[in-house]
């Protein structure tokens, strides 16, 4: 959460991050130690079994209609959350979720303790993970002694403050006694330990000192951050937790990829190894605020995330279009040298299956972590009042697809068999291509995203920064250019005559430096450079994915073949020009060898 607007207009959506940095690491304290006084043991989570078995998570997007004021942040259609949440809790026991998360400030404390009431529980080793609305402290020592029958609710010792609010992260789990009784229902309460900004929290907030950790020793670890906790987030940090460890981070965040915001992630996969995993929850985008009885749109990206980089993560088309269908979205966090996978900007619950964060005694032969899969999605239905199964996400592709002007319907083709094959044509299409496999995702400059986390994927399109909207823009139009080029039979070469007949857009792993088929199943490959490429650019496309023709062809004469069905356009003033047009149809010079020789004369 961050806050920052002075007093007179203060909102939730502004943050001042630079006033609230520490030096001091936070105070990370075993589950174990924090239930001793209540006589009982931590829980053995299934997600925390270092074995080859998987584990699901179910994370709740909830849509953003809030009011925050003096006495916190809460959901400002209080008969809607209940609904919502209470159904979410049933999900989270119909699915048999290891782990059930929702993101800061978002659950009612009534809907948690009715359905906790009524016998909702999770089953022993499952964990939920609730990020509840705001309360006092007084009310909280209430709820402790009304619930005492059932439940024990265990939180670290304050001083009690008036007029102060709680930001709290309620884990509900089953714990044995150490006596040996039966096992019991346990609440441990979790609070934001750092404000943000100068507005509510900074004037109102009732601060936490403690971060809980479930695990440890033989098992893996799990701590949350909630929201802001993580601009207090030190190097020294970053290396007490990053080893086999699962984090959470719950937000309700106007601007959740913030420099100073992000930067915990950072320092944590600064340091060498692939056991580390990050789970950011945020509400869902275009939050609406209402502060001091005014309304006010945030505008926000989602920015929910799950972050990793094992050795095995499964980067495969089939896997990648598997999660894109159904609403998570691949990206390569280049800086990080780790996999992103982005949720979805709209409000929904997302069934994902995982594979742990470690493995311990585990044959190599089967150690294999491949990462998240996206099982389901479930969202909320007025007619019904009820959370219904997905069968797809709208990525907002169809949105924009027509700014690729007479290619559209082919585009779209690929797009529907394939979103990673349409990216990686449109790549071809710009000249956006090195030698060897550029086609690989990670290496792929529509799915690269920078330390700033702006998203320029085309297929995924929900990111409305006018960087990532430009880039999707220049690509599609550059593919609608060059779609006029091969349409028109006075600009086509020779080599691609038989284009007349009818041509579409294809891309296919056996011919990754080919993005044209003809109708009679010929392939070529067709660049665009528009006019901004110089010289030097011209010729070094043109000899990169020569060089690539060359490399992947079964014969010289195949080699031959590709490189003449190569053009690559591009413009100098306003008139449109072809590299070397005549390079590969000399009969005195084949080319067969590489362009990349240097002792050729060219």
């Amino acid at each position: 959460m961050q806050y920052s607007l002075p007093p007179s207009t203060r909102s939730l959506s502004g943050y001042s991050p630079q006033h609230f940095f520490s030096e001091v690491t936070l105070k990370i304290l075993p589950v174990d130690q924090a239930l001793a006084k209540a006589d009982l043991r931590a829980p053995n989570l299934a997600a925390l079994v270092p074995d080859v078995s998987s584990y699901t998570a179910l994370l709740a997007q909830p849509e953003g209609v809030i009011e925050a004021s003096d006495h916190g942040v809460r959901n400002r259609d209080r008969a809607r959350a209940d609904l919502v949440f209470s159904h979410f809790l049933d999900k989270a026991i119909e699915t048999a979720a290891d782990l059930a998360v929702t993101p800061e400030y978002s659950l009612p404390w009534d809907t948690l303790l009715t359905k906790l009431r009524a016998g909702a529980r999770p089953a022993a080793g499952k964990l939920w993970a609730l990020g509840c609305e705001s309360l006092a402290f007084t009310e909280l020592k209430a709820y402790q002694a009304d619930l005492a029958d059932i439940a024990n609710i265990v939180f670290e010792d304050m001083v009690e403050r008036p007029n102060r609010f709680l930001d709290p992260l309620v884990y509900v789990f089953l714990a044995d006694s150490i006596a040996g009784a039966a096992s019991k229902l346990v609440l441990l309460v979790q609070f934001k330990t750092h404000p943000m900004g100068d507005a509510y929290e900074i004037e109102h907030l009732h601060q936490g000192s403690t971060i809980y950790q479930f695990g440890g020793a033989g098992s893996l670890r799990l701590i949350s951050l909630i929201c802001s906790d993580a601009f207090a987030f030190t190097d020294a940090d970053a290396v007490a937790v990053y080893q086999r460890s699962l984090i959470l981070h719950i937000q309700l965040n106007p601007q959740p990829r913030q420099h100073q915001y992000r930067q915990y992630r950072e320092k944590l996969f600064t340091y060498a190894g692939d056991e580390t995993e990050l789970i950011c929850l945020n509400w869902a985008a275009g939050v609406c605020e209402w502060s001091n009885g005014k309304q006010k749109a945030w505008a926000n990206p989602s920015g929910s995330a799950w972050y990793l980089r094992p050795k095995g993560f499964d980067a495969g088309d089939p896997m990648i279009c598997h999660n894109h269908k159904r609403g998570l979205y691949y990206t390569w966090l280049n800086s990080s040298r780790a996999h992103a996978l982005f949720i979805n900007y709209l409000p929904g619950i997302y069934f994902i299956e995982a594979t742990k964060v470690a493995h311990t005694g585990v044959p190599a032969s089967v150690s294999r972590r491949a990462g998240p899969k996206l099982q389901q999605v479930f969202v909320w239905d007025t007619t019904t009042i009820a959370l219904c199964g997905q069968a797809m996400a709208s990525d907002g592709f169809a949105a924009i697809l027509s700014q690729s002007g007479n290619a559209k319907s082919k585009l779209k083709r690929l797009y529907d068999a394939n979103p990673v094959a349409a990216e990686r044509a449109l790549a071809v299409c710009a000249g956006k291509i090195g030698i060897g496999e550029w086609y690989k995702v990670h290496k792929l400059d529509s799915f690269r995203i920078e330390t700033t986390e702006v998203i320029h994927r085309i297929t995924f399109c929900q990111d409305t920064d006018a960087d990532a909207a430009d880039f999707r823009s220049g690509r599609l139009a550059r593919c609608a250019s060059l779609w006029q080029m091969l349409s028109d039979g006075n600009r086509r070469p020779p080599a691609l005559a038989d284009l007349e007949g009818g041509f579409s857009m294809d891309w296919r792993a056996s011919h990754p430096h080919q993005n044209i088929i003809s109708a009679g199943g010929k392939r070529a490959t067709a660049i665009y450079l528009g006019e901004e490429a110089d010289d030097a650019i011209v010729k070094r496309t043109a000899t990169q994915m020569s060089e690539n023709l060359r490399r992947t062809s079964a014969s010289d004469d195949d080699s031959i073949s590709s490189r003449q069905r190569l053009v690559v356009w591009f413009r100098r003033q306003g008139n449109l020009h072809r590299f070397k047009a005549d390079r590969y149809i000399r009969f005195d010079d084949p080319r067969s060898t590489s362009d990349l020789d240097l002792t050729r004369q060219n």
